[in-house]
């Protein structure tokens, strides 16, 4: 309610001729169903509007216009222009949505721009909250059930009842560090690890995982560096040659001194590891589509090396530096999903089904879990 009548308010005193403002739902549906009653009350004691239902628009006497949107297809949104626009359920749109497409075409007009939403983890609508407690040219505000009044007591202290912890804590109570129950390892492992003391080894070997995305300077190549129990090293490239990208590797390979790396082989992995493997690198090649070591319990490679990186999460006795580079780490650690297939093991969201929804490749993470490469990790992890 709050945000249709800022943009009621918005387009009336607009100063530029006709005004254009929008509210965006993650569904085109879902925004007619949450927004579009509310947009037509709010606006009828306005003289001379004009209301069309089956385009989610209404033109005001003044040459503005206010329309209903959705993010499911976000390329049509290109090419407009804004005065204003409202995010609803920014969590659930896709990432690059503000950056790419609605900041641009808010610029000619210096307009505005309202997000709103219900927390799922340290994704891009946390960055756009964290932004916004730290640039005084912006806003932020966090209104949790416990402190707002605006449900009975009794009410709360039965949603708290028929809910898990974690979903009345995500629901009610706006808490960012909370991740879905489906996510494989929560943010708030990772956010415990950050900058944590613990006894590490200086003996651990030294393994290094690289992850190759070379696709015309669209997917960037990544390495993360772990020994034992602590991740001492992380970095990203744009680099579209093999031998090119195989030296790059071979030059932080020996910068950190590293006892042994592990390299994706699907795609052009397998080329960059046959040319390190040629120098005399102590790199294994793993193909993370094939079967797991342990068959009963796992899908395939992949999940096996990602739930081997959530039992180091998990052990306690683990520790990332606080850059922005492991920020990044952290956030692709903590995006991906896991399912059961029919037969019982566990699998993960693939990384097509996360470009499908707008995020980015999670290239450190899974340069990340092939540290995790040789069966017997166990013993490094101190």
């Amino acid at each position: 309610m709050l945000a249709i009548n800022e943009l009621i308010k918005a387009c009336m005193t607009c100063v530029h001729p006709r005004p254009r403002l929008a509210y965006i739902a993650p569904l085109y549906k879902q925004a007619k169903t949450v927004a579009w009653d509310y947009l037509v009350h709010y606006s009828s004691p306005i003289p001379r509007i004009k209301i069309n239902q089956s385009e989610l628009r209404i033109d005001y006497p003044n040459g503005g216009r206010i329309q209903l949107l959705g993010a499911d297809n976000p390329d049509s949104l290109r090419g407009i222009y804004l005065d204003y626009v409202v995010i609803d359920e920014v969590a659930q749109c896709p990432p690059n949505l503000y950056g790419e497409i609605l900041r641009p075409a808010l610029s000619d007009r210096q307009g505005g721009v309202i997000f709103i939403g219900t927390p799922k983890g340290h994704d891009h609508f946390y960055d756009f909250y964290r932004h916004a407690k730290f640039d005084p040219a912006w806003y932020s505000r966090m209104f949790k059930s416990s402190d707002t009044g605006i449900i009975e007591p009794a009410e709360l202290a039965q949603a708290k009842a028929e809910m898990s912890d974690n979903e009345f804590l995500q629901e009610f109570e706006c808490d960012f560090n909370v991740s879905s129950q489906f996510i494989l390892i929560p943010i708030e492992l990772i956010e415990a690890a950050y900058n944590r003391q613990i006894d590490c080894s200086p003996n651990a070997p030294i393994h290094i995982g690289m992850d190759v995305g070379m696709s015309l300077g669209g997917d960037a190549s990544a390495f993360v560096v772990r020994q034992g129990g602590a991740v001492i090293g992380a970095g990203a490239v744009h680099i579209d040659n093999t031998l090119q990208l195989a030296g790059w590797f071979r030059n932080e390979f020996e910068r950190c001194g590293a006892t042994r790396g592990f390299i994706d082989s699907i795609g052009y992995g397998a080329g960059v590891s046959d040319v390190m493997q040629s120098w005399g690198l102590p790199v294994t090649a793993i193909n993370t589509g094939e079967r797991a070591d342990d068959t009963e319990n796992f899908a395939n490679t992949k999940a096996e090396l990602w739930w081997r990186a959530k039992d180091w999460f998990e052990s306690g006795n683990c520790t990332l530096p606080d850059m922005d580079i492991t920020r990044k780490l952290g956030v692709e650690l903590s995006t991906p999903e896991y399912d059961y297939t029919t037969s019982g093991k566990v699998k993960l969201q693939s990384k097509r089904d996360l470009l499908k929804l707008g995020f980015d490749s999670p290239n450190l993470a899974d340069a990340f879990v092939l540290t995790f490469g040789n069966s017997g990790f166990f013993g490094d992890v101190l």
